[in-house]
């Protein structure tokens, strides 16, 4: 990671300065007065790329009178450029913003990295730095008054910085990975163990298996004979069934013929006596007589009849004459009452009808006449009616004569069909006789054949009659079949599952075989992934490269100490202790030595201590630009020569300049003016009322 730009937004003592390029600068030194804002610089960068600085709330790192800060870092990590944009709105419901973004050089912008969650993206951005922020700080980034960092953290610690530089934690996740293997491994052995076993005991019962084949063998059989038996038994009675069937049907033919041979001699017997009626001349002609003689009788009704039709029509035109003289008579005789009831009434001396002059006599005549009148009319209208009366009771028994005379007539046809049929029965009374005797012959040879028929149906059924007894007699039912059929079926599952179970047994001396080789191989794979896990742990392949580099990591700085303390100091690394038990264990111990031997890290000035820090820091910056997929080649130094006299700090702008061949950036942090004009690029920083502004120089 090298970084190119800087943009601060109400970060610290920064307000809004304009962005800060880093691009063309090797060397640079950051200068100016304490408290001026040199190492927010340095913070700005570590907050943008892990959120983390030296303060501990990201609150206090907003410049005060404001709510909200944003940084933004563009740096080059390998051939591509990216850009981390981190802003905080402060207070109580206080929210933060993180994104990542890469330039896109065939598009010409930037192109959005950013995950869904601020967790998730910068999981992103230590994924792509391959490096965290305490590994920065102990190594390419020497904090203001945490220059020591590295060298008093406890040995494990400076292990796993060392390792973390290293990118070993991948050995790590292979040491996970062999453990699971392991794990599953032990797990299958465990579980072909189990199954081995199972396997065992089933082979185990071989020769109970083979004696319970035997014995449901033998029952199957035995099963088998008596459904045979039976069903043979039940096929002979199927027969008897079969004939009684046959004979059943055949009494049934039977039957039917003789029922039809006696209807058909019952019918030719009622033929037979019609044909002898018609046969009969002397009755036939007693029966000729008695009609023309009927007939006879019926002439005088005839005469009768005709007579009494015409004296009922008389007497109805008479009743419709009566009664039409009295419906007439009404009209009529109303102007007279109403004439009478006029001069009744009057008293004037002229006649109040046609105005004629009218006395008293005169008034009293025409009275009485009019009464007279009215009482003729009224007695012409009863006498009238008693007459429609006395002519309508005439009609009515006239009316009741006429319909006996018709009754009795009506018969007049049916004798002279009946006269009709004699005559002809008489003209074929000898065709009839002979109709008769032919009949009889047919009566006579039907009668035989039933007679015939009886017989052979009577044959038939005690035949049928035996069979029936037969069939009841037998022992053996439906019921007995099924249950004889489902003793065999169980007994032929019996021996299917006896015979199942041996051959299970085959396949389970197979399924032996193939576990046994497969636990053999499984046992071989224990073995290696044991391998593995002591390979991969601390104790191995980790420990060896740590073995291999630390070499390394004390002679660059005991190269850079001896530069910086004209040989006095030197460092020394080991990896392993010896305990009080007398056993090695593993450990990273930093022994310091100068011309009077070994002593405590704390028995050394401060001067002495920091250049000993600063050539373990370097040589650890060294390793991580050289070995870690990081590729970080920037170097950070805050502060530092305070603690050195004019000669230390020569000699530690010296050793800068020395390694400035194994970054491409370093940038040094510094109040001291007299080293100012020690570095090539100088960012000058200063306060004004408007928040700390910087310049190159």
């Amino acid at each position: 990671m090298i970084p190119l730009e800087l943009e601060l937004v109400n970060f610290l003592a920064y307000r809004e300065p304009g962005p800060l390029r880093f691009e063309g600068m090797h060397i640079a030194c950051l200068a100016g007065p304490n408290g001026a804002g040199k190492s927010s610089i340095l913070d700005a960068i570590t907050w943008s790329l892990w959120g983390k600085a030296r303060s501990g709330s990201p609150d206090e790192l907003i410049h005060q009178g404001q709510t909200e800060m944003r940084v933004a870092l563009t740096f080059q990590q390998g051939p591509t450029r990216f850009r981390v944009q981190r802003q905080r709105r402060g207070g109580k419901r206080g929210q933060s913003m993180l994104e990542l973004q890469a330039w896109d050089p065939g598009q010409g912008a930037w192109r959005s990295l950013t995950e869904s969650s601020m967790r998730m993206t910068q999981e992103k951005i230590d994924a792509l730095l391959h490096l965290d922020y305490d590994t920065f700080v102990n190594s390419a980034f020497l904090m203001q008054g945490r220059a020591d960092e590295f060298t008093k953290k406890a040995p494990a610690q400076r292990k796993q910085v060392l390792a973390t530089i290293l990118g070993l934690e991948r050995w790590e996740t292979y040491e996970e990975r062999a453990k699971e293997r392991l794990a599953h491994t032990r797990a299958d052995i465990q579980r072909l163990e189990g199954r081995l076993l199972e396997i065992e005991r089933e082979l185990a019962q071989r020769e109970a298996y083979q004696s319970e084949l035997t014995e449901v063998e033998a029952a199957a059989q035995s099963s088998s004979q008596a459904l045979a038996a039976a069903e043979q038994q039940w096929a002979s009675l199927e027969q008897s069934r079969s004939q009684l069937v046959s004979l059943q049907r055949q009494i049934d033919d039977l039957t039917r013929r003789i029922n039809l041979r006696r209807r058909e001699i019952a019918e030719a017997q009622t033929e037979q006596q019609e044909a002898a009626l018609r046969a009969d001349q002397a009755a036939l002609q007693a029966a000729l007589t008695e009609v023309q003689a009927a007939l006879r009788e019926l002439d005088p009704l005839q005469q009768a009849l005709g007579q009494a039709s015409q004296l009922a029509l008389e007497l109805a035109s008479e009743a419709a004459r009566l009664k039409g003289v009295n419906q007439a008579m009404a009209p009529e005789t109303e102007p007279l009452k109403a004439r009478l009831v006029v001069l009744e009434q009057s008293s004037e001396p002229a006649c109040p009808t046609c105005g004629q002059p009218l006395s008293d006599d005169h008034r009293a005549r025409l009275l009485t006449e009019l009464l007279q009148e009215i009482d003729t009319r009224r007695s012409q209208y009863r006498n009238n009616q008693a007459r429609i009366r006395e002519v309508e009771a005439q009609a009515e028994s006239l009316n009741r004569q006429l319909a006996e005379l018709n009754e009795r007539l009506r018969e007049r046809s049916r004798l002279e069909k009946r006269l009709g049929e004699i005559e002809t029965a008489l003209k074929h009374a000898g065709e009839a006789a002979r109709q008769v005797a032919q009949l009889q012959v047919k009566i006579t040879r039907w009668q035989a054949d039933a007679d015939d028929d009886e017989k052979s149906r009577h044959g038939l059924e005690e035949q049928a009659e035996a069979a029936e007894q037969a069939l009841k007699a037998a022992a053996l039912t439906p019921s007995d079949i099924d249950r004889l059929r489902l003793d065999k079926r169980l007994a032929d599952e019996r021996v299917g599952g006896a015979r199942q179970k041996l051959a299970a047994l085959a396949s389970l001396e197979r399924q032996r075989a193939d576990r046994l080789a497969e636990r053999a191989d499984l046992t071989t794979d224990q073995g290696l992934y044991e391998d593995l896990r002591l390979a991969f742990s601390k104790q191995g392949v980790p420990a060896m490269i740590i073995e291999t580099v630390v070499p390394e990591i004390e002679e660059y700085a005991n190269e850079l100490l001896g530069r910086m303390t004209d040989g006095r100091l030197n460092v020394r690394i080991e990896t392993q202790r010896e305990i009080r038990t007398g056993e090695l264990r593993e450990a990273l111990d930093i022994i310091i030595s100068d011309e009077l031997g070994s002593r405590s890290y704390d028995l050394y000035s401060g001067g002495e201590a920091f250049r000993v820090n600063f050539a373990i820091r370097i040589a650890l910056s060294r390793l991580l630009a050289r070995r870690a997929g990081a590729q970080l080649r920037s170097l950070f130094i805050d502060e530092g020569f305070g603690t050195q006299d004019a000669s230390g700090r020569e000699h530690l702008v010296a050793a800068i300049n020395s390694i400035q061949d194994d970054f491409d950036r370093i940038l040094v942090i510094t109040h001291i003016d007299e080293l100012k004009d020690a570095f090539p690029v100088r960012i000058e920083v200063h306060k004004t009322p408007h928040g700390s502004e910087f310049s190159l120089s």
